[in-house]
């Protein structure tokens, strides 16, 4: 788990789009999909629910993503 993990984290849930976030950090929507992916997979559990409408953190996704709220504050 990265530091910059952890603020795409905050900018997908904030946006809930992927190519949104990546946008808004200035990098590539791959980039943000694969760190989201891999802290995924490191953790053994989604952190979002893929959605039509885009992406809502699951509940065990809310934990990580308070956890990084204080980590990047």
């Amino acid at each position: 788990m990265t530091f910059q993990q952890l603020q795409y984290l905050l900018q997908v849930s904030h946006s809930g789009s992927i190519s949104q976030a990546a946008k808004s950090l200035f990098v590539s929507q791959p980039s943000v999909s694969v760190a989201v992916s891999s802290l995924e997979e490191e953790l053994g559990f989604p952190i979002f629910t893929r959605t039509q409408r885009g992406l809502s953190p699951t509940p065990e996704g809310l934990l990580v993503l308070e956890y990084a709220q204080r980590i990047c504050s």
